[in-house]
């Protein structure tokens, strides 16, 4: 009896070193960083100044979820195109705010990083384009979005856009 437990006991402790071994082999999995929702709040911070937060706040993006009736907002199926997304701590972030379109920004808010261009794409900044637009302006779209997959110009969009102010202002500097 003893010697069969002591087999047991053997066999177990060898299954044990050889998973423990073909595990130690594995290369460690590289976790890609969990970016999060800060909210436009955060954003203002640094945007107020230059201008981009109030050009932001004067679009239809702005105010979408505003746009919304009461019984609209209870439609799971609208969220989406509706507002931009929850922060960690579960607040709805309503309305198309900058993270929609640029990311979450829980990795590049800090104003040293946005001062390096490429520093805030590696820290997770989109740079937004016409397939960023797609992502809401396509055929799954609800009729109540005002350009839809069928009627959506990226360029005239961008010209009239969630930074009119902006574009407006990069034309005239060049």
């Amino acid at each position: 009896m003893r010697v069969r437990l002591l087999q047991l006991l053997l066999s177990a402790a060898m299954v044990l070193v050889f998973v423990g071994a073909a595990w130690a082999d594995e290369p460690a999995k590289e976790e890609k960083p969990q970016h999060t929702y800060v909210g436009v709040k955060k954003c203002k911070i640094c945007h107020k100044k230059d201008g981009i937060y109030d050009s932001w706040a004067a679009t239809k993006h702005a105010t979408a979820w505003d746009s919304l009736s009461a019984e609209q907002q209870k439609d799971e199926a609208l969220k989406p195109y509706y507002t931009t997304g929850s922060t960690p701590d579960g607040d709805l972030l309503t309305g198309i705010q900058c993270e929609a379109c640029h990311g979450p920004g829980s990795d590049y808010k800090k104003k040293s990083i946005m001062e390096d261009r490429e520093a805030a794409i590696a820290a997770g900044l989109i740079i937004p384009d016409a397939t960023t637009c797609a992502r809401c302006h396509n055929e799954k779209a609800p009729a109540k979005l005002a350009a839809t997959a069928k009627d959506f110009d990226f360029a005239k969009m961008k010209e009239k856009g969630v930074h009119a102010k902006m574009v407006k202002a990069a034309e005239k500097a060049e």
